[in-house]
């Protein structure tokens, strides 16, 4: 098998963990930052009103946590997160009916209570009319924007070395990412590298490979969230921000600035460009062999609704690259209990004989049938076969590395190896 063929069987599938060695936080870091800034003196990030309603609500969101873990037996780990928080936010800022306890009781008295101090500041310490919507723009449009701020992107050389050493190759790698940082982008800067995204000179032209213009390099970029260079204007035209023109720069709608998703229940939606890339991610899903699923927990119902229809009734595989998956009950054991530590070169765990992956099919089950992360669970598909899954306790530094360096020796092994074991499971 040769690279194009390999690549062209493979997409690649993001999440946060796989901008981890940029430097950029995850849901964890950003939420730890957050509650240093609040409980600084010296730091001004927030106002004295902003930082009595985030202890407030941070308080609320442990309290569920705790609830929801020990209603699972303990079986999962919940610990709140940035967009639990950015969702409880927006809720209270919009005066939603399901809000949970406390809230609910007597402490939203509290919260008016704030209001009313948020109110009587001067305007140059606010960041929007009300209390909860200057900490939504505070936290989306700013802190978000430092959160995610790469740093060292060298992680990514093994990638572009790989494409070095193809130059002439008619092959072009499809990565969807849940991302909203610029680590691909930064890295591949360059005019003859910088990833495709759906946009020309600017303005959102799709996902249609015939439309690709010559001047981009070898990835195809799709970020099904948005990201932070993206702004939204008043006539609901989204835009690349260093392209938004003079004229247009005071028609952006401030909710939109970045143009993302974050912190919403819901995460499908008909506008777009989301409505168009979700259909393009099942499109691709479906005629790609091989999901290299990187840096993601399983945590977003909806896109593993996709994942596992794509699989659900094939030979195709989900490939797990992440160095710690599951909640810290799940462990890969063998058949006498003790944990496996032993890898092949794929830097894929050794089973003994009789042993997969059925208890990471186990987990994702679970999270399917669970209520939290979707508020219709039982519409979710649930059942996985673990011979689908594979999985790679390992980072996304030590996934490049070994899979893409000496022109991607490694990877294209991988995909030979499973495309043989195809063709003896089905010779015909």
């Amino acid at each position: 098998m040769n690279v194009t063929e390999a690549i062209n069987k493979s997409v690649f599938f993001l999440g946060a963990g796989a901008s981890y060695d940029s430097g950029c936080k995850l849901s964890s870091g950003m939420l730890e930052d957050l509650k240093r800034k609040i409980v600084s003196s010296n730091d001004e990030t927030f106002n004295t009103p902003e930082k009595e309603a985030l202890k407030f609500l941070l308080s609320c969101l442990e309290y569920h946590s705790e609830w929801r873990t020990l209603e699972t037996s303990e079986n999962f780990k919940f610990t709140p997160n940035i967009e639990e928080l950015a969702l409880l936010i927006r809720r209270v800022k919009n005066r939603e009916n399901f809000l949970p306890y406390p809230i609910t009781g007597n402490w939203a008295d509290k919260l008016v209570l704030l209001e009313s101090q948020f109110e009587s500041l001067p305007n140059e310490d606010k960041y929007g009319n009300t209390l909860f919507s200057s900490l939504d723009k505070k936290i989306k449009s700013k802190l978000l924007k430092e959160w995610l701020k790469p740093g060292d992107c060298s992680f990514l050389s093994p990638l572009k070395d790989f494409f070095q050493h193809y130059p002439n190759n008619p092959f072009r790698m499809d990565i969807f990412s849940l991302n909203n940082d610029m680590v691909i982008e930064n890295y591949f800067s360059e005019n003859l590298n910088k990833p495709w995204r759906g946009f020309a000179n600017g303005n959102w032209v799709g996902c249609e490979e015939e439309k690709f213009p010559n001047d981009f390099g070898r990835i195809n970029l799709y970020k099904l969230h948005g990201s932070l260079d993206w702004v939204r204007l008043e006539t609901g035209e989204f835009k690349e921000e260093e392209n938004i023109g003079e004229n247009e720069k005071e028609h952006i709608e401030s909710e939109h600035s970045p143009y993302l998703i974050f912190g919403q229940g819901t995460k499908t939606f008909s506008v777009e460009p989301f409505f168009t890339l979700i259909n393009h991610l099942k499109k691709k899903l479906k005629e790609k062999d091989y999901v290299f699923i990187i840096g993601y927990s399983f945590f977003d119902p909806y896109v593993n609704n996709l994942l596992i229809d794509a699989v659900k009734g094939t030979s195709k595989k989900l490939i797990i690259v992440n160095p710690a998956f599951g909640p810290e009950q799940l462990k890969i054991v063998g058949e006498k209990g003790k944990e496996l530590k032993t890898k092949d070169e794929f830097l894929r765990i050794l089973y003994p004989d009789g042993v997969t992956d059925k208890n990471l099919a186990n987990y994702i089950e679970d999270i399917q049938k669970n209520s939290f992360y979707s508020e219709l669970p039982e519409f979710n598909i649930k059942q996985i076969n673990a011979e689908s899954l594979e999985f790679l306790p390992i980072g996304t530094k030590d996934f490049l590395n070994t899979y893409f360096k000496n022109g991607a020796e490694i990877f294209i092994k991988l995909i030979t190896e499973y495309e043989d074991k195809r063709a003896k499971e089905l010779p015909f």
